[in-house]
């Protein structure tokens, strides 16, 4: 039984790890893209060089990490929150990074940046900042649910397949109740 708590302790808090690492690795790609294509706007070479050499890094530090937190998310929580991250964030931070890049590989070449342009990028990047909220907000919530069954123990409802985990009097209690679905108990970490 502590065996098991401890096995679930340490899922909980390598989920709660790599959740800490996808919310501040998203943050500082998003933040440095917007930084970007604000000095693309307005700044000067210097700037641009500056920001854009700060977004590579960024850009590096995600990449390096994606993989892993494809394979580590449903392990911990669910595939669901990898196919999203992939499907719905990644795809929306690479289309709208090959939209920077190119702006700043056309500013290189002395083409000014069109304001509707930056502007567009901007309407973009707010979107996947959108986008980037609820799904951080969704994986803290796992984070948070996998917290309490590990140090609070889980509620279980009443059913067929849960009976064992009822004791004798509370099954007989079940008896003499008008709506059994109501039932239920929470069981400590221990014995779930």
């Amino acid at each position: 039984m502590q065996q098991r708590y401890l096995g679930q302790e340490k899922e909980y808090l390598a989920l709660k790890e790599l959740a800490d690492e996808i919310v501040t690795l998203l943050g500082v790609r998003i933040f440095h893209m917007q930084r970007l294509n604000r000095a693309l706007r307005s700044g000067t070479d210097a700037r641009v060089d500056l920001c854009l050499q700060e977004y590579d890094e960024a850009l590096k530090r995600w990449n390096e990490r994606l993989t892993s937190f494809y394979i580590r998310l449903p392990m911990l929580a669910t595939y669901d929150l990898a196919q999203h991250l992939e499907t719905s964030i990644q795809a929306e931070l690479v289309k709208t990074g090959s939209a920077i890049e190119n702006l700043a590989t056309r500013r290189k070449a002395g083409t000014p940046t069109q304001k509707g342009q930056s502007a567009k990028v901007e309407d973009d990047l707010n979107r996947i900042q959108g986008k980037a909220i609820a799904f951080n907000k969704h994986l803290l919530d796992v984070v948070q649910s996998q917290r309490g069954d590990v140090y609070y123990g889980k509620r279980l409802e009443f059913s067929p397949q849960n009976m064992e985990h009822f004791s004798t009097w509370m099954l007989v209690k079940s008896l003499f109740i008008r709506d059994v679905d109501s039932l239920s108990v929470v069981r400590p970490p221990l014995d779930s």
